[in-house]
């Protein structure tokens, strides 16, 4: 485009009036200047001054488009003026109207900032001169609030990527990782003096065939968005990351890549978690279900066994028969048990326990079933109590040793600890089967066989066993989980292949407790179990009801025999019980509720509940004052033993009273 056709389209640009200070002494020269621009076509309003002090009032008054001025003034010059207004405004257009200038001084005042000069003797010029001064103005006004703005998105942009909790990088075709946020940084555990060293491929990531799947699944597209992967951090700890990549069409960086980076390691951990736990209780409903029923079979076959072999004492061969029957539903009895111990449907009976006491308890008992060839070593910390079942704190670390030993076929070291932790939020965001609290800890490791990852995540399902056929149940370590899980703790498990295993068993501490524990009564021998008072005996079981009335019947009893709670309740409308022996579980009204209602008619009167399968929110009925539990499947000597006791102690207390 010519310098005319510039001229040209300056010109038609302006459309609305323009404000303008005119510096000027001669007022011909003012109305030579406004004429020239009302021919132009341009509409101004002008205000005129002459001196220093005029100048300030009328800038300090009122914003102008442009400021004309001549050269040579009475008090000042034209470039005293410039001075002048660029101390006030840098950008306002500053043009020389005058009557002559030479070539020397025309360059020295483009130099200080004049926007243009004007002789007025070719004073045509002036509209399209101002106007493109304008022009130029708001063309610089507009490229400055351009460039804030884009210092402002870019600022934005810095603040956003510096703060994302995503980790974001370029990596080039070497791939070396450029341009880092902070996130990506703490991801990797890298400073970034260490990050200059390091490789996308054969530092990042854990294994190659992954690297390749997803670079050949982001070259296909150009883009790859939520590929999950496996990374090494700079410490050498693993961790789980979903990526987000997209090649960077940009000639000045050929190959390279953007990656956006989420560590979704405790994500993956807590759905882990989850499915462990989903899947340990649809095993433990299905466990509890079958050992309920079971214990109403084995228990029948337990109490017709006993009667049997008291029966036939005198025919030894009959009699061991019957021995070999008892035995074998004793057995059936204990894996009952462990099941319901892993479905966490046992009936708990629990006071202030004290695990170092536990261990010594049942030191004598450890070093039997170990081989001299395994070193037992015991280091006890001082611990705080636990509200626990004893018996189930038991079973709990003699199954533990057990495990321990068998892992130790050629010998090696089996070492008890306890002490003392607090787990805190930091903690238990990784875990999220834990909360936060102050807990006793039991630790049992050996120097075995140890396990791999495979075997480690399978450990505590019920039957699974890597011991040879016949060599263990497989209940083991799932009966330790579920009494673990039952009395409010957790377990962690580490072990490597050839390096052992340790086991260490979480128990919430008991506020208040005295750990005192006291010992355990001494049942009466079965000679003095005879008795006249009436019982009332609950059980929907036809096997296991008929044995029990019989055996009570035959101790000298007068038992009200009922096969639900509404027909307990409906014998007791007119017989007064001395002690009710109810089933937790029956049709219509169970144990529990039957018991509430006699309770209502008989203040005192002693409950016994039966059951090998109780939910978990009952047991603190269970073990209420006058309150007593008889665990399924029970042999005819138990029952009888317990009710006796139970008799005797509420003559003592009656006559006490």
């Amino acid at each position: 485009m010519t310098l005319l056709a510039l001229e040209e389209t300056a010109v038609a640009v302006i459309t609305a009036p323009v404000q303008l200070l005119i510096v000027e002494h001669s007022l011909d020269d003012v109305e030579l200047i406004l004429l020239e621009l009302s021919k132009a076509g341009v509409e101004s309003h002008h205000t005129t001054v002459e001196d220093k002090e005029q100048f300030h009032t009328a800038m300090g008054n009122q914003t102008f488009d442009a400021v004309l001025s001549d050269y040579r003034l009475p008090s000042w010059t034209g470039m005293d003026v410039l001075r002048e207004l660029r101390a006030l405004d840098k950008n306002t257009p500053f043009l020389l109207v005058t009557g002559t200038l030479g070539e020397e001084a025309a360059v020295e005042c483009i130099k200080q900032g004049v926007s243009d000069f004007v002789l007025k003797e070719h004073m045509s010029r002036l509209p399209v001169a101002l106007q493109r001064a304008i022009a130029e103005r708001k063309m610089r006004d507009e490229n400055a609030r351009n460039m804030a703005a884009l210092r402002t998105s870019e600022a934005r942009n810095r603040e956003l990527v510096e703060h994302s909790i995503l980790g974001i990088c370029h990596v080039d075709a070497g791939g070396s990782l450029k341009e880092c946020n902070p996130a990506l940084l703490k991801i990797i555990g890298c400073t970034p003096q260490g990050l200059q060293a390091m490789n996308f491929e054969n530092d990042l990531f854990r294994f190659p065939e992954q690297y390749a799947r997803i670079m050949a699944s982001c070259r296909e597209t150009g883009t790859l968005h939520g590929a999950e992967a496996d990374w090494r951090r700079f410490d050498g700890r693993h961790i789980n990351v979903r990526l987000h990549l997209r090649f960077l069409f940009d000639p000045n960086r050929r190959r390279a890549i953007e990656v956006i980076v989420e560590d979704v390691t405790v994500f993956r951990a807590m759905e882990r978690d989850l499915r462990q736990a989903q899947k340990f209780e649809a095993i433990g409903q299905l466990a509890g279900g079958i050992a309920h029923d079971f214990n109403n079979v084995i228990g029948a076959i337990l109490g017709w066994a006993e009667l049997g072999l008291d029966q036939n004492a005198k025919d030894s061969k009959t009699a061991e028969r019957f021995l070999r029957i008892r035995e074998q539903a004793e057995r059936a009895a204990a894996l009952t048990r462990e099941l319901l111990a892993f479905a966490r449907k046992a009936v708990l009976q629990p006071r202030a326990v004290d695990l170092n006491m536990v261990i010594s308890g049942l030191l004598s008992f450890i070093e039997k079933v170990i081989p001299k060839n395994i070193t037992l070593k015991i280091s006890n910390g001082m611990i705080e109590p636990v509200k626990a079942d004893l018996t189930q704190m038991e079973q709990v670390l003699m199954n533990l040793c057990l495990n321990a030993r068998d892992a130790m076929p050629n010998g090696g070291r089996l070492l008890i600890e306890t002490e003392m932790v607090d787990l805190d939020e930091t903690y238990c965001s990784f875990y999220s089967y834990v909360t936060p609290g102050r807990f006793a800890v039991m630790t049992v490791s050996d120097s075995g066989i140890g396990m791999d990852v495979a075997t480690r995540d399978r450990i505590f399902e019920p039957f699974f066993t890597t011991k040879e056929l016949s060599k263990g149940t497989g209940l083991g370590l799932s009966t330790v989980y579920g009494i673990v899980k039952q009395h409010g703790g957790f377990i962690h498990v580490y072990s490597e292949p050839l390096q052992g295993s340790l086991f260490r068993v979480y128990l919430p501490v008991m506020e208040g407790a005295a750990g005192i524990n006291p010992a355990k009564p001494v049942s009466p021998p079965v000679a003095n179990a005879r008795g006249s008072e009436t019982i009332l005996f609950a059980e929907d079981h036809d096997s296991m009801r008929e044995m029990a009335c019989q055996v009570l019947t035959g101790l000298g009893y007068r038992v009200l025999s009922a096969v639900d709670g509404e027909d307990a309740l409906r014998m007791c409308e007119t017989e007064t019980p001395a002690i009710a022996i109810l089933d937790v579980i029956m049709p219509k009204l169970g144990g529990l509720a039957t018991a509430a209602k006699l309770l209502e008619r008989f203040k005192n009167l002693p409950v016994v509940y039966t059951s090998g399968y109780s939910p978990q929110s009952d047991s603190a009925t269970l073990t209420a004052a006058n309150a007593h539990y008889l665990q399924k499947p029970y042999s005819p000597s138990a029952l009888s033993r317990l009710v006796r006791e139970i008799l005797d102690q509420r003559k003592v207390s009656e006559a006490h009273y």
